[in-house]
């Protein structure tokens, strides 16, 4: 048994940060929890940088390669000596019996680990002797970077039993591994995605016959694009990481020209002291902007019934997957339906735990788990019959493993989602969703290339976020002339108008904004925005049909811009009802022009050319009204401003 010394001193950031930056040209890797849900997922980060060890895997075993001296030492230890000798390739050789047998040559400890990725062809290593290429590479590291639950980071130093030197955080070298001294592969032609825009979509509905005819429960699908990138891979990966923080980051080098990196939300496996926990997560929507908009999106995904079961049929084949390797009876749901709002999406998560059966340990979960049921179906052997009949391309990655597994039995797992494969200054994107019989084709087709966003914008590809900043051509007016005589908001709207940058001096305004239960006489009957119940009052005084409602005040809105408005939002937004009234359903008077429709396909904000007059049915100074309502009436005051036409 290999008895190492391990030395722990305090790092800063820019020690991190710089350690990771060469990970661009080295090999080695970052396995991060950096975000998720509160008491499910474990917040914490390895980062190992100048590995001693790559042991990379075979379908018939695994070979290992001396990165450094201290790699050397290792090896010609008589341990390891023996195991290397033993750990050889050929028919109904176990890849993984050789890694834990690896680790087995040390003794216990949280910091004596093996960091790689696996692909997702890395199921075939539950069928020992195969021969099915290369299924993934892991590290050994002498010097790792630790972050624990509280963010604070530690360097490890991990030395042979003999005089201690002072341990200090590696340094580049010239002779460290490289990456970029493997030739990358040649791009001869344009890259090019998987399918056009509505063909997987198609694919889709040719997989709902697969599922009303073969016996499948459920199946997922997925779809590569491709796009050549500028920006280093390790840069784009901070941008994701700052952007985007989730229950499994990772960045992989595997030292051949590859870089790997993700966000994903599936952190598939969490061993700790024998107790084993998976957390699978299905459903995705559209994150929409603001703390309203938020929610609107959570309430949308927890009414979704498809999501609902389809996660339902992941957990219970987690549960079966897992069943032979835990003590009969441990297994038991902890958690349903979690709400997770990540940057662009918002997802379910389900917490299953269990506990592990002497003789079974993490190696055993992460090959009963490879491939797992959420991005491959259930029964697994039928759904990857189906994937290989459906899909237009290999899923090298995506659906593949990031593992971390300690000598002392403890192991994390994140499945390979939201990554992108870099190689040849080409990326790789793949996404894909879980099938129901009851699945929409072009709601799948939506959610596919939803999921793309967030690593484009990495690469700088895509255009930000919707932002509560004002588009080109929105030229407000410096001042405002306030009527808020019996508003029951007053100063919200006063600190609303001010937060814009306005003047509220009337004798300077070139219009005027209209709220609360004053007499529609004191303002013009041109150049003027009313809102809430005054909008309703000056409607139906200019020959709008206002039908007496209950009050509804505080409900929110789900608002749509339309062609007619100056100002466009890309996604409905969420504004808040302050009204008393309705208008009726039907054409809309002479001169006016819908700027934005309810859910029921209502006006709730109008405009009249003529008059440079707009009227707003919600109140988008309210703190329940998206950042795009606020937008539409920095829109219609820039409106209301403007001349009037002559001639």
């Amino acid at each position: 048994m290999i008895d190492l010394r391990v030395q722990r001193s305090a790092a800063t950031l820019a020690q991190v940060d710089a350690a990771l930056a060469r990970l661009d040209t080295q090999a080695g890797i970052y396995f991060g929890v950096d975000a998720g849900i509160a008491g499910l997922h474990p917040l914490q980060a390895t980062l190992l940088v100048e590995p001693a060890l790559a042991l990379r895997l075979y379908g018939d075993g695994l070979e290992v390669e001396a990165l450094s001296g201290f790699g050397q030492a290792l090896l010609a230890l008589p341990g390891l000596a023996r195991w290397r000798a033993q750990a050889v390739r050929g028919p109904r050789v176990s890849g993984i019996t050789a890694l834990r047998a690896f680790l087995a040559c040390f003794d216990p400890s949280a910091d004596v680990l093996l960091l790689g990725a696996l692909p997702f062809a890395a199921h075939r290593l539950a069928d020992p002797g195969n021969d099915a290429g290369t299924l993934g590479v892991l590290f050994f590291g002498q010097h790792l970077f630790r972050r624990d639950g509280t963010g604070a980071w530690q360097h490890v130093a991990l030395s042979l039993p003999g005089p201690m030197l002072p341990a200090s955080p590696p340094t580049a070298s010239p002779t460290a591994p490289s990456a970029s001294q493997a030739a990358p592969d040649p791009v001869l032609t344009e890259p090019r995605d998987d399918f056009p825009v509505g063909a997987y979509a198609d694919m889709v509905r040719r997989a709902l016959d697969c599922l009303r005819e073969r016996p499948l429960v459920s199946l997922t699908l997925s779809q590569s694009y491709r796009r050549r990138v500028q920006l280093p891979a390790v840069t784009a990966f901070g941008r994701l990481r700052e952007a985007n923080p989730a229950p499994a980051s990772f960045f992989v080098n595997d030292g051949s020209g590859l870089r790997l990196f993700g966000a994903s939300p599936d952190l598939q496996l969490v061993v700790t002291q024998r107790s084993i926990q998976s957390l699978p997560v299905c459903g995705t929507v559209a994150r929409r902007p603001g703390a309203i908009g938020e929610a609107q999106s959570l309430r949308e995904l927890l009414n979704e019934e498809v999501d609902a079961a389809s996660l339902a049929v992941c957990t219970d084949a987690l549960r079966n997957d897992l069943a032979p390797l835990c003590e009969p009876g441990s297994l038991r749901l902890l958690d349903r339906r979690r709400p997770m709002s990540l940057a662009t999406v918002v997802h379910a998560v389900d917490r299953l735990e269990g506990r592990l059966r002497d003789g079974a340990d993490a190696w055993d979960a992460i090959v009963a788990t490879a491939a797992p049921v959420m991005v491959t179906g259930t029964p697994r052997a039928e759904a990857l019959r189906a994937i290989g009949e459906l899909e237009a391309s290999p899923r090298g990655w995506y659906g593949g493993l990031v593992v971390q597994v300690a000598s002392n039995g403890d192991a994390l797992a994140g499945t390979i989602l939201r990554a992108a494969a870099v190689r040849g200054g080409v990326a790789e994107v793949r996404t894909g969703g879980d099938l129901m019989a009851d699945s929409s084709p072009e709601r799948e087709e939506q959610e596919s290339r939803l999921k793309t966003l967030s690593l484009w914008r990495a690469f700088g590809l895509e255009s930000a976020a919707a932002r509560a900043t004002a588009q080109p051509g929105i030229a407000l007016p410096a001042a405002v002339h306030l009527v808020d005589a019996g508003d029951p908001f007053d100063n919200a709207m006063r600190d609303c108008l001010l937060g814009l940058g306005l003047d509220l001096a009337p004798q300077q305004a070139p219009c005027c904004l209209l709220v609360g239960t004053g007499d529609l006489a004191v303002c013009p009957e041109q150049h003027l925005v009313a809102v809430g119940d005054a909008a309703l009052r000056l409607l139906g005084a200019s020959g709008w049909t206002v039908l007496p409602d209950r009050p509804e005040h505080g409900r929110t809105l789900l608002c749509t811009t339309t062609a007619a408005a100056p100002w466009r939002s890309d996604s409905p937004f969420a504004a808040a009802r302050y009204a008393s009234g309705a208008l009726q359903a039907g054409d809309l008077p002479a001169g006016w022009q819908a700027w934005a429709l309810d859910e029921q396909a209502q006006p709730v904000a109008v405009a009249h050319a003529g008059r440079r007059v707009v009227c707003l049915l919600f109140r988008p100074d309210s703190l329940l009204s998206s950042p795009q309502a606020l937008q539409l009436l920095r829109a219609a005051l820039a409106f209301a401003a403007q001349p009037l036409a002559t001639g």
